[in-house]
């Protein structure tokens, strides 16, 4: 039964979380409370690891106001593309743009057209669907639009040092692929987008042609497949090749083992085959984001409240979730507890992922307005941002994004991107982190053993000393670090002091050993001596009562 002082210290974090999660409070550059988790899973102050650096709006780039901004996008050439979702052309004609600043937010160029004169025999084919009746004339209007109609995704490929952007074009129902050739001069500096692909609905034989096609988001990976995101699709990613055509889908979520689900599936072994096929059939949530890493593992997040199924989930090029064999798939993301406040319920909904050139995961969450940063081997490192009016909290959260140290959050609601930079202690537990992952143990354990002096709190520091006392050999300290923070690092460092144990005093084993074998064997003979006279005995006994018997 847990103990008065632990029962105390778990009621005073959760109601410091909870006064976190609701609340925007601040504290000079810091308008949200810093925190993470114990082993336990129970939530304890920390130290900050990013703080508020700027907060960008349109007119800061030199575009006048941002309208409902959905999405941004870091280039390799540090580019930032932001996708403007409910912007108005002065034309009046479309709805939407694409607006293009370098890394310090300085104004390149605004998209607001397209020139489809690049894929003239793509229209002439989609004409012909539409004179043979295979296409209706909204259909034909939307995908053949010059103009964009809600854009809510946009991804960059560069290649030789050429910029390819990919739109997610929703309200259009398409994705656009087009270069940029030249830039106006006029005040937002208005390019137009020479389209080279355009990705539609796939032929009805493959896609169920009762499922909208409203593209959200899009990303591409080093082959040159397209990824698009629908919201309304369960199957995964629907991928495209290159040239547009249909691949198939990607990624698909499991269906999560929910009471409903487990059930449905005993009654499913008693049915006859016409009763399963009228039971409501269980299909697994559809993803809401991605990115893709350096080494071209494609991440998932699942927005539901509901799912707690693949979250997140780390995919290689057949499609299956690598952090399944790692354990990884079990863990919590967001915030470990479902909170309640004045009635509502309040828990972790993953928007939007980035990950890093060194494969840091920021996680955003809808639901909070935080941010929450990972390793790559998903273990927890900060907490940031929140809900509020302030500096560093948002309103609604739409995209994160990392360039170097810096890590970008888009809110859709105050129309404003806000820079987060790395603290002392962010710094030093990033260092330690890169140090170990190069291999260089030792040098990781100063920056570890600084991150634990100035917080105590923070138990992955712990982890980081047990790996580094591990890796060092060290394995009895190494099992003082591990003791409340980690089970499996305690265990292996303990399989290995066992193993030094007995390797260092096999001598003294294998002479006790001796002697006690031949202890039994002595004892062991010289009792079977004991029993033979004993017998002897018994029997001289027996004999000389016998005999007393027959001189009688």
């Amino acid at each position: 039964m847990p103990s008065i002082k632990r029962i105390a210290m778990r009621v005073t974090a959760a109601a410091m979380a909870a006064a976190t999660l609701m609340t925007s409070v601040a504290y000079a550059d810091e308008p949200y409370t810093g925190y993470n988790y114990d082993w336990w899973g129970d939530p304890v102050p920390s130290q900050n690891g990013y703080v508020v650096d700027k907060v960008y709006t349109g007119a800061d780039m030199g575009v006048d106001a941002l309208s409902e901004p959905s999405d941004m996008f870091f280039s390799e050439t540090e580019n930032l593309f932001i996708a403007d979702t409910s912007y108005k052309p002065a034309s009046g004609s479309g709805k939407g743009r694409i607006v293009v600043t370098d890394k310090n937010f300085s104004l390149k160029y605004t998209i607001e057209s397209l020139d489809l004169s690049g894929v003239q025999d793509w229209l002439d084919e989609k004409q012909s669907e539409l004179n043979a009746g295979a296409l209706s004339q909204a259909d034909f209007s939307k995908v053949t639009n010059t103009v964009f109609n809600g854009p809510t995704g946009v991804y960059v490929d560069v290649d030789e040092g050429e910029e390819t952007i990919y739109v997610a074009d929703k309200d259009n129902d398409r994705v656009v692929a087009f270069t940029i050739d030249k830039i106006g001069d006029d005040k937002y500096k208005t390019a137009v987008g020479k389209v080279r692909t355009i990705y539609t609905r796939p032929p009805s034989n493959m896609y169920d042609s009762t499922v909208t096609f409203n593209p959200s988001k899009v990303l591409v990976d080093a082959a040159k497949n397209v990824y698009v995101c629908i919201k309304s699709i369960t199957k995964g990613a629907v991928v495209f090749s290159k040239e547009g055509d249909f691949n198939g889908y990607f990624g698909a979520n499991r269906v999560e083992a929910t009471g409903e689900v487990l059930l449905n599936a005993f009654w499913k072994l008693i049915f006859s085959r016409e009763q399963a096929k009228k039971m409501r059939r269980s299909v697994p949530v559809e993803i809401s984001n991605f990115d893709i890493d350096n080494d071209n593992f494609i991440y998932t997040v699942t927005e539901s409240k509901s799912a707690e199924t693949d979250i997140l989930k780390k995919l290689n090029s057949a499609g299956t979730n690598i952090y399944t064999n790692l354990g990884y798939s079990d863990y919590t993301f967001g915030d470990y507890l479902t909170k309640y406040y004045r009635g509502q319920t309040y828990s972790s909904q993953i928007t939007d992922i980035d990950v890093d050139e060194n494969g840091v995961i920021n996680l955003l969450d809808l639901k909070t307005g935080r941010v929450f940063q990972y390793d790559d081997e998903c273990n927890l490192l900060f907490i940031f941002g929140g809900i509020g009016q302030q500096k560093g909290t948002f309103n609604i959260v739409n995209a994160v994004e990392s360039l170097g140290d810096k890590v970008y959050v888009l809110d859709g609601r105050k129309c404003s991107i806000t820079v987060f930079k790395q603290t002392e202690f962010g710094a030093i537990v990033h260092e330690a982190i890169a140090l170990f992952n190069k291999g260089k143990y030792e040098e990781a354990r100063a920056p570890w053993e600084e991150a634990l002096r100035r917080d105590s709190n923070y138990w992955l520091a712990y982890i980081g000393l047990g790996n580094a006392y591990l890796n060092e050999g060290d394995y009895e300290t190494a099992m003082k670090y591990f003791y409340y923070n980690s089970r499996t690092g305690y265990n292996d460092a303990f399989k290995s002091w066992r193993m030094n144990f007995i390797r260092d005093n096999f001598t003294l084993f294998a002479v006790i050993i001796i002697v006690l074998l031949a202890g039994i064997y002595i004892i062991s003979v010289w009792r079977g001596k004991v029993r033979v006279r004993k017998r002897a005995e018994e029997e001289r006994m027996f004999k000389e009562k016998n005999k007393g018997k027959e001189d009688v």
